[in-house]
Order: structure tokens, then C-alpha cells, then sequence
């Protein structure tokens, strides 16, 4: 497909018969249409939006989390792995021009010896880098580094005290997108209350930017140990919340569907729904390439059912050609764009559905809100 493109310091711009999107490199800002204004693309043809990387994996990181999925820490891999400069080089020289962001997966800021030099060399190709950390080993000549190449920056809260320092220094070096990350689970939904709570109340959140909820995939270090959030009402409750304390929010592409049932009866829920993004991976508008450059549709279904085995992105040829329009890759495309066939809620024709996890209860119209 023929497209036009627009790359500058300040925006992407592309232009193409059935998909087209403004990216605003200065602040995030991002719209997307395809051949009229109010079209709503399925997948992107040309390729993905935003890349989902793992530099780093293994022993070193010191959050040790215990719902770690990749289970991180020193009770979890025994080696530490980290991707090469030159690696990273190959695996963004392959990468159609349409990408407009990177997001970093990392253990600690140091794991990676080569992790600044590549967010630099992004900055260099016109990509915007940003990346999540736990914040412990964040002083401020991280964050001051982090401000000058990075849009956004996420800290997950681990050890309450520091990932707040964290917070406060990243926003101090003159971040506006600053956010913070947070597990939502069952046993972790009081938590998440608090925490909303502190964006009003402590004094080293002022200036960040939102709380940024993620929701639970039983994977990882201690699987069995959380539990995805079943009940649409639940979640109500939690944006509620938000809404009343009056603090930015937002949500992982896996938590859309719960989002959605939990706004159907809000008078404003159609333009509340069109900010959200379902499940942007399998091929939609993602990609995730894990530190030893094998693709994955999401760095949750690396090893998974189907997916035991990834696509070599680093020996590729033609990463469209044999990763983003793979026979395998296509028929995963295929199930998940038809995941909410069964549904018949207000925002069904917009929804899609995990297909590895079972966290959108509300598919299967089991709970009330």
C-alpha cells in the first residue's frame, strides 16, 4: 500500500487511502482514521505504532516483584541477559518508518550498560522513547537524562517511599508525562483507592501526570497468587473514584473491555470509549520483540499456548513480509478481531478480547454491573 509520511521534530503524520494518524511528538498526542474521519481502522497495514522491547531480563532487577510475569529478581532467573547496541540498531533498522514510539523493557535503569546510547539512537530515527521502572535505583542524574530523551516515563509502585522519590524527581527535572503504574488485581483493588488518594495528598505526586492501571494476567513468578478483577462493578467503583478525588487515570489495552462494561450506563460513555483501545496486539497496531529479537503478538504470550516459539526479527529480510503479515500472525489477526462476535453490549463492535487469558469476564455477559 502506498502511504505518505511527515516526520519532524514535533510531528508523524501518515497519509494512505484506508489509514491515516497525527502523532504529536511533543506531548503523546495521537488520532488515528482511515479512509473518512469517522473510520475506525482494524489493524494498521503498514505496520505497528508503538514497539513493546525488552533490553533487559533476569537476575538483576531489584524489585523482585512478587507478580513479576517475566519473574524478574533474584528468586527468579538465575542469569541477567541484555540486548546489544548493535542488536537494537538491526532490529529499528527493520522497522517500518511508521513507528512513533518505543516502549523500553528494562529490570534496573543500570541493567543495561547500552540502555541511554539506544534511547538516543531512537531520538536520532525520529522514534520517541519512554520506559517503566520500579524507581530504586532512580538519583537524579537518571532522571535528568530521562527528561532529555524520554516523552513519558511510568514508575510501578514497589517500595512505596522510593517509587514516589522517583516520581517527585522525574516531574522536578521538568517531565510532564510522568505516570505511575499499578497492578490491579483483586487483592490489590484497596491498594489501587489508596494510591489514588496519595495523588491528592502527598506532596511528592504533585505535577505527575495519571495513574495508569494494569490489569493482572495470571503469569509469572508466583501465578496463582493475584487475581484478575471479575466484576465490572468493581471496576465502576475504581473510575468512580478517580473521578471524585478528580485524578487523571488511565488503563492497560487489556483492561478496555472492563472499562467499557463498567461506563455503559454513564451518559457520557461514547466519548469515554472512544479513548480507550482495545487490545492493540496480534498483529493490531503492536508489536513486542523480546531481548533476544523474537517477535511475540505481547510480551504476556511469550511461551504460551500457540505461541511456545516466536518470529525472528533479527534475521528477517522483510519484517512485513515475514513478521507483521505471517500466516501464523494473520490467523491470530483473524481471532481476535472476531473475539466479540458473542457480545451485546453498547460497545461490542469495538471491542476485542484477550485470547490467551481469561481477564474479560464481561464477554461472556456472566457478571452484572
Amino acid at each position: 500500500m502506498k502511504a505518505a509520511l511527515i516526520d519532524n521534530d514535533t510531528v508523524k503524520i501518515v497519509r494512505s487511502p484506508v489509514y491515516n494518524y497525527n502523532f504529536r511528538k511533543t506531548d503523546g498526542y495521537f488520532e488515528r482514521w482511515g479512509q473518512k474521519k469517522e473510520d475506525d481502522p482494524d489493524f494498521s497495514p503498514l505496520g505497528p505504532e508503538i514497539l513493546d522491547l525488552e533490553i533487559s531480563a533476569g537476575a538483576d532487577c531489584l524489585g523482585n516483584c512478587s507478580f513479576c510475569y517475566k519473574a524478574n529478581g533474584a528468586q527468579g532467573n538465575t542469569d541477567t541477559v541484555n540486548m546489544t547496541l548493535e542488536q537494537f540498531q538491526t532490529i529499528l533498522d527493520k522497522m517500518p518508518r511508521v513507528l512513533t514510539q518505543i516502549a523500553f523493557g528494562i529490570c534496573n535503569v543500570g541493567t543495561n550498560p547500552d540502555f541511554f546510547a539506544m534511547m538516543e539512537h531512537a531520538r536520532s530515527k525520529g522514534i520517541i522513547p519512554n520506559y517503566t521502572c520500579h524507581g530504586l535505583d532512580v538519583d537524579d542524574a537518571v532522571a535528568e537524562r530521562t527528561a532529555s530523551l524520554c516523552g513519558a516515563v511510568a514508575v510501578s509502585i514497589v517500595r512505596k517511599d522510593r517509587s514516589y522519590e522517583a516520581v517527585q524527581r522525574f516531574v522536578s527535572k521538568g517531565m510532564k508525562q510522568v505516570n505511575i503504574h499499578f497492578m490491579l488485581s483483586e487483592e490489590t483493588l484497596d491498594k489501587a483507592m489508596k494510591t489514588v488518594d496519595d495523588m491528592v495528598e502527598d506532596p511528592r505526586l504533585e505535577g505527575m501526570n495519571a495513574i495508569v492501571f494494569l490489569q493482572y494476567k495470571p503469569k509469572g513468578r508466583h501465578p496463582d497468587a493475584f487475581h484478575c478483577i471479575q466484576s465490572p462493578g468493581a471496576y465502576t467503583k475504581l473510575v468512580d473514584y478517580c473521578e471524585e478525588r478528580g485524578v487523571r487515570y488511565g488503563f492497560d489495552s487489556c483492561s478496555a473491555p472492563l472499562f467499557f462494561k463498567a461506563i455503559e450506563g454513564n451518559e457520557k460513555r461514547m466519548p469515554l470509549a472512544v479513548m480507550a483501545e482495545p487490545c492493540e496486539a496480534f498483529g493490531m497496531f503492536s508489536s513486542y520483540i523480546n531481548v533476544h529479537g523474537v517477535y511475540y503478538p505481547c510480551s504476556f504470550c511469550e511461551g504460551e499456548d500457540g505461541w511456545e516459539s516466536g518470529l525472528d526479527v533479527l534475521n528477517c529480510e522483510n519484517f512485513l513480509k515475514e513478521i507483521w503479515f505471517n500466516e501464523k500472525l494473520n490467523g491470530w489477526r483473524k481471532k481476535i478481531l472476531e473475539s466479540s462476535k458473542g457480545c451485546d453490549c453498547h460497545f461490542s463492535g469495538m471491542c476485542r478480547s484477550c485470547p490467551v487469558f481469561d481477564v474479560t469476564a464481561c464477554k461472556a455477559e456472566a457478571v452484572g454491573v
